[in-house]
């Protein structure tokens, strides 16, 4: 678990109001940065909490509490319940918007909102709401509008000369803030963090348009290095509690891989995942550069582990890294999900046994995966309703007389008699449904998440390749597995 700063468990309080009645809803999100396991993902970096909705065109007010023990991020959605054809491209961007609110333990905040959607706020943080309000958007490509950015223009230089001016004049404004009120140490690396890493990635999102003169091809060795050396070049390292931003922690990442990836350069064929040797390489790179900032050293560590065990197939990489995670971070929340998945994963291999199950069919019949040998099977975990289904039809018709296209559901929260309604029968495909208590056990199992959706099995139950990748727009990987076991 990523912890910025300690504090004593406590709890925060806001309340919203409007004089008026106003068509507008407003929903509050509160950001914590810190690894946790997420169905259908995997482990996410940064988890997001729904605080509460308040529809200020049915009720006038309302509040809510919530347990904060350190400071954190809430995103206040503002959306008009207007229908958008009644609206304006300006209204949308004036009515429809993000509020940022910093709260810390024991805040008690009042928002009004006022005619013409403006805010006003009370509470004894109010200083930092209107900073953010007013100079601080949530990420500087808000104000490209502002900048007149054309999208259809290959040349926008003229963007960067303004994102410059725009940062100045951020700092500027800030150091007016701080003179006038006290900051705390977390609200003030993530402003400075924030306004020094956006302005050079807006030269990078601006001459990657040159290069690419605004059509969608693939970069080469030496323009992809030019744009990395933007990075190495301008970034750098802040205080621990500089994580709070995520265009930091994206840059953070960035700059301790990519000189990993010009020792071990990512290839097409892979779709530019990282090698085994590329992760652990910046998982080294990242204790080096990193010894004084151990905050920032454990997120970067956890980070690469967790890319180790989902986005490689062979476990000796995750394994090899595990070996120092663990005895590092004896205390991490997120050792035991490693090891879990790990072990998990190396009964996974080529040859070895596809491990037993038994799940519902669209008649309500139970199929278990031994009694489906005999025939060479493809099978495609779903994580909505449908998924795969529309690209692997063709492959099906190709391939149907040999092998058997099973389709497992595998998404949570969807009923039988809703998800049966979907299944499209046809003959040479199966489809399976996964109820939501045996989801997780089944995906610990097969080690399921959205990176590695196929699987290829033999006629003899057991593994050709577990971890197929999705591949646009004809699946290579499966194909060519298949023509492994069925020799056409």
């Amino acid at each position: 678990m990523l912890v910025i700063s300690g504090m004593a468990q406590s709890s925060a309080r806001i309340n919203i109001a409007s004089p008026t009645e106003v068509d507008y809803v407003y929903s509050l999100t509160l950001e914590r940065v810190r690894f946790h396991e997420t169905l259908g993902v995997g482990l996410a970096e940064t988890e997001y909490e729904t605080i509460d909705v308040f529809d200020l065109s049915i009720q006038k007010d309302g509040s809510t509490t919530f347990p904060v023990d350190k400071p954190l991020l809430v995103r206040m959605t503002i959306a008009s319940k207007r229908p958008t054809n009644d609206l304006s491209p300006a209204e949308m961007r004036r009515q429809s918007r993000t509020q940022l609110l910093y709260i810390v333990p024991d805040e008690n905040l009042t928002i009004t909102v006022n005619p013409g959607n403006e805010l006003t706020f009370e509470g004894k943080n109010v200083a930092y709401q209107e900073f953010l309000q007013n100079y601080f958007l949530e990420n500087h490509y808000q104000y490209l509008p502002a900048f007149r950015f054309n999208p259809k223009k290959i040349d926008n230089d003229a963007i960067v000369t303004q994102s410059d001016s725009l940062a100045q004049l951020r700092l500027a404004q800030y150091e007016t803030f701080k003179a006038a009120h006290p900051v705390d140490s977390t609200f003030d690396n993530y402003v400075r963090a924030t306004t020094h890493v956006e302005p050079y990635l807006m030269r990078i999102v601006v001459r990657d348009r040159q290069m690419r003169k605004n059509t969608p091809v693939k970069l080469t060795p030496e323009q992809r290095k030019e744009l990395n050396t933007i990075t190495m070049d301008n970034f750098k390292l802040y205080p621990d509690e500089a994580l709070f931003s995520l265009a930091y922690r994206n840059e953070l990442r960035n700059w301790i891989l990519i000189p990993s990836t010009e020792k071990y350069p990512q290839e097409v064929s892979t779709q530019f995942m990282l090698s085994a040797e590329a992760v652990q390489d910046v998982y080294q790179r990242s204790i080096e550069k990193l010894q004084n900032y151990p905050k920032q050293q454990e997120y970067l560590l956890t980070y690469w582990l967790n890319y180790a065990v989902t986005a490689l197939p062979s476990m000796q990489a995750a394994k090899a890294l595990f070996s120092d995670f663990g005895p590092r971070y004896p205390d991490s929340e997120v050792k035991d999900y490693f090891a879990k998945i790990i072990a998990a994963k190396e009964k996974l291999e080529k040859g070895q046994s596809a491990p037993e199950f038994t799940l519902l069919n669209k008649d309500s019949t139970m199929v278990s995966l031994s009694s489906l040998r005999g025939k060479p099977l493809a099978v495609a975990f779903a994580f909505n309703l449908k998924q795969h289904e529309p690209t692997l039809k063709l492959l099906e018709e190709a391939k149907g007389d040999s092998v058997l296209f099973v389709y497992v559901s595998v998404t949570p929260g969807i009923p039988f008699h809703t998800w049966k309604d979907y299944v499209e029968a046809r003959p040479h495909a199966l489809h399976l449904y996964a109820p939501d208590e045996e989801i997780e056990k089944f995906k610990a199992v097969y080690a399921v998440e959205p990176r590695f959706p196929f699987m290829v099995i033999d006629e003899a139950g057991r593994f050709v390749n577990r971890w197929i990748p999705q591949e646009f727009p004809d699946n290579p990987t499966l194909k060519k597995e298949l023509r492994s076991v069925v020799g056409q």
